[in-house]
């Protein structure tokens, strides 16, 4: 994971009915949308969480120490899905201690090494790394979808094979896309059992990408084809301020909010 700067996140304290405004008009879903689909949750089950449930985020002095506005950002980006979700005013343990003595169900929280959401009532987890694989998958899927495009008939390709990639590359195969791979270590890919890219220059035969890489602004607008449908949670953006501009209608980009909302839904499957 990939640890946030403050300066990163704290747009989403006041900008989330924005920021779902602007992912419903590119993808046809909102947040709660995006997690109903990619779980498969009835608007009357998710209603029934949305009033049943709540939220506490506890932050977490461990290591570096908290992030500037980071739990904030979290419970802002729950409360935008519906849901009931407050910062825990103590940290750490005694954040926890606060959290169950409330009687919230649902604990958001994050080291420099991992950030979790648990359930504590149902003994269920999930996973920051998983979340957001998961989650830009769905993106993609549904901002293909949005264009007329089968996510199971296109050539994509993924870039990075990090931690997330990783994830992202399991959850592809199990649902049967077919994706090249580009991982600008060479020896990063070695074992991956798909066609893999020796050069960055064939981006650009790619349409269709999914970006799991965590270096700032090395994709240039010559490395991307004009008719690309683009996503990526990699912190910091790999789009230079001129690629950025050029496909900002057909990218979705976030540092932190479609990860942290798929957390949330894994969390309310029985």
């Amino acid at each position: 994971m990939t640890r946030l700067r403050t300066e990163w996140i704290t747009y989403m304290l006041d900008g989330m009915e924005d920021y779902n405004r602007e992912l419903r008009l590119k993808t046809g879903m909102d947040l709660s949308g995006l997690v109903m689909h990619a779980f498969g949750i009835s608007p009357e089950d998710y209603l029934a969480a949305q009033q049943n449930v709540s939220v506490a985020v506890i932050p977490i002095t461990q290591g570096e120490g908290i992030i500037g506005s980071f739990s904030q950002s979290v419970a802002a980006i729950v409360q935008s899905m519906g849901f009931k979700a407050d910062v825990m005013e103590h940290t750490d343990v005694d954040g926890i201690y606060d959290a169950v003595r409330t009687g919230r169900q649902i604990l958001f929280f994050a080291d420099d090494a991992r950030y979790l959401a648990v359930n504590i009532a149902k003994g269920a987890c999930s996973d920051n790394n998983y979340a957001t694989a998961l989650g830009f998958i769905q993106v993609m899927q549904a901002l293909m979808k949005k264009h007329g495009l089968d996510m199971r008939t296109e050539k994509l390709l993924q870039i990075g094979y990090g931690i997330v990639g990783k994830e992202a590359a399991v959850i592809l195969n199990d649902m049967g896309v077919a994706f090249d791979l580009y991982d600008k270590d060479r020896t990063a890919v070695e074992g991956f059992s798909g066609r893999t890219l020796s050069r960055k220059e064939e981006i650009k035969n790619y349409s269709y990408i999914l970006d799991f890489t965590n270096e700032g602004e090395w994709l240039t607008r010559e490395l991307l084809a004009d008719d690309i449908l683009y996503v990526s949670p990699g912190v910091p953006y790999s789009m230079d301020a001129e690629a950025a501009a050029a496909f900002e209608e057909c990218a979705v980009h976030d540092n932190l909010e479609i990860g942290t909302a798929i957390m949330l839904g894994q969390c309310l499957l029985p």
